[in-house]
């Protein structure tokens, strides 16, 4: 896991005012678009590929632009977690960072504030688990217990605790139906994917049985749960 730390950061510790780090380690979890066209988004994406990990999917034809994004991986997103987490001041210093650069234009917050919903259900998330953890889990870049013990942000985590998290131990007292249908409901997510287009048709949506477009929604969401990703619809999804 120090090895993942420095390979993000690019150093054997994490600065979180440094621009670079900082967005990578947020747009590792929270899936940050950098904006298309900004003169200063040029050297920040070469800088993420070259150094923290960024991974470079395509180009356009005149290669003057990189599609890049980061890969899901639990592991590095628990990395990613950890270093936000260790002090008060590494998250609140790596957040102002996200804000000077989502007023500056070089990072999108979505046609809805989307980047807002994500920020706020994964850090409620850390901060859930972090508050009483299950023993024995990894919780430290410098764990060097049981080898198949579970990371901490990847642990599922129960609908019902989570909302009260949230919302306060008031948030079921009107809705006793709604907490039993969700007693034995649990989410589990380490980062962030978001889709830029619809995943299937809106028909396929609808069909049991895996479509003839090859779309099959339960084996889908299942990788998705052993995965630990959370996926954010487009915004002109529906459904």
């Amino acid at each position: 896991m120090m090895l993942a730390a420095e390979k993000l950061c690019k150093s054997k510790t994490f600065d979180p005012n440094d621009t670079n780090q900082a967005l990578a380690l947020l747009s590792q979890r929270f899936d940050l678009n950098i904006c298309f066209g900004r003169l200063d988004a040029v050297p920040h994406i070469e800088t993420g590929v070259a150094n923290h990990l960024r991974v470079c999917f395509s180009t356009t034809d005149n290669m003057l632009w990189s599609f890049t994004g980061y890969p899901s991986e639990p592991l590095l997103s628990c990395v990613a977690a950890i270093l936000l987490h260790t002090t008060l001041d590494h998250l609140r210093n790596a957040l102002r960072v996200l804000k000077e650069n989502v007023d500056g234009g070089m990072v999108e917050i979505g046609p809805s504030g989307e980047l807002t919903g994500r920020l706020f259900l994964l850090l409620a998330k850390d901060l859930f688990v972090s508050k009483d953890p299950s023993r024995g889990v990894i919780q430290d870049l410098h764990y060097d217990g049981r080898q198949n013990a579970e990371l901490i942000d990847c642990q599922k985590v129960s609908v019902i605790e989570f909302l009260e998290h949230l919302f306060g131990e008031t948030f079921w007292s009107r809705t006793v139906e709604a907490k039993t249908a969700f007693q034995h409901a649990y989410i589990n997510f380490s980062h962030w994917a978001t889709m830029t287009e619809l995943i299937a048709s809106p028909d396929d949506f609808d069909t049991v049985e895996e479509s003839s477009a090859g779309y099959d929604g339960r084996e889908w969401t299942l990788q998705h749960w052993h995965r630990t990703s959370a996926v954010q619809y487009c915004h002109s999804s529906t459904r």
